[in-house]
Order: structure tokens, then C-alpha cells, then sequence
């Protein structure tokens, strides 16, 4: 059976440099703290992941220390065997860095609450610590 899908792209700029942002995104007590909810992560390639309470997970394609990272990704309320690709490339800026993410494969009929949940729950947290880091350091 083919699923219809849809893809999630954002693209956020961070007033840090790209290894702190990079570390930060690989760092599951930190992300933990950040979102409110149990995330383990292994960063190699063959490492799994599990976040949201393990709602989501899978395992890391790619890794490119303070570059790209990328993984198989599936969540609890998707259809049974229905993966999808995330992937986060960095990139250094005039003030800091940007980050590129991108979700590919998400079945279509949950790429609207996936957006608000990647926005609500994972971007403004991650977002808020590092202005927050910035204020504190200036």
C-alpha cells in the first residue's frame, strides 16, 4: 500500500557557534531538561535514539561532527513499519550558526501536528535556551 507523505522543513539561525549547537541537538539530558520529556540518544552511526517518551525513535544514517546528521525516524503514531529521514545540516554564520532541518517521509496525514510539535516542543525550547545563554553571557 503507498502512503501519501509530506516533508518538514525549517530553517532556524542561533547566536552560538556551530559546535556548541551541534553538541547541544546530540545531548539527551539536555533535551531531556529542554522539552519536558525522557530522550536517549547514542550519536554514531547504528546508534538509536528514542524521544518524546519514546513515542519517536530510531537510529542515526549519517554523522558529520558540527556539519550534518541524519536518522531513520518513526513515531508511535504512524502507520506499522512507516519510517521517515530527519535530517539537521549547520552551517556557520556572520553571528553564529543556521540550521537546516529537514523531515522527509512524513505520512501525510501527520504532517500537521508533527510541524506544531516539532516547533511547540522541540525548536522554541532549544531556541529559548540558547537566547537565554546568550543573554547570560553578555
Amino acid at each position: 500500500m503507498k502512503i501519501k507523505t509530506d516533508n518538514i522543513f525549517k530553517v532556524i539561525e542561533l547566536d552560538v557557534q556551530v559546535e556548541k549547537a551541534f553538541q547541544a541537538l546530540l545531548d539527551a539530558p539536555l533535551l531531556t531538561k529542554l522539552t519536558g520529556t525522557k530522550m536517549e540518544i547514542d550519536p554514531k552511526v547504528g546508534g538509536t535514539f528514542s524521544a518524546w517518551d519514546g513515542k519517536s525513535k530510531g537510529f542515526f544514517t549519517f554523522l558529520e561532527t558540527n556539519r550534518r546528521f541524519s536518522l531513520t525516524w518513526t513515531h508511535s503514531e504512524f502507520p506499522e513499519g512507516q519510517f521517515s529521514t530527519v535530517i539537521f545540516d549547520f552551517e556557520t554564520t556572520e553571528h553564529g550558526c543556521r540550521i537546516s532541518f529537514n523531515h522527509i517521509g512524513v505520512p501525510e496525514e501527520d504532517a500537521g501536528w508533527l510541524t506544531e510539535t516539532w516547533k511547540n516542543d522541540y525548536w522554541t525550547p532549544v531556541q529559548d535556551h540558547f537566547a537565554v545563554a546568550t543573554a547570560v553571557k553578555n
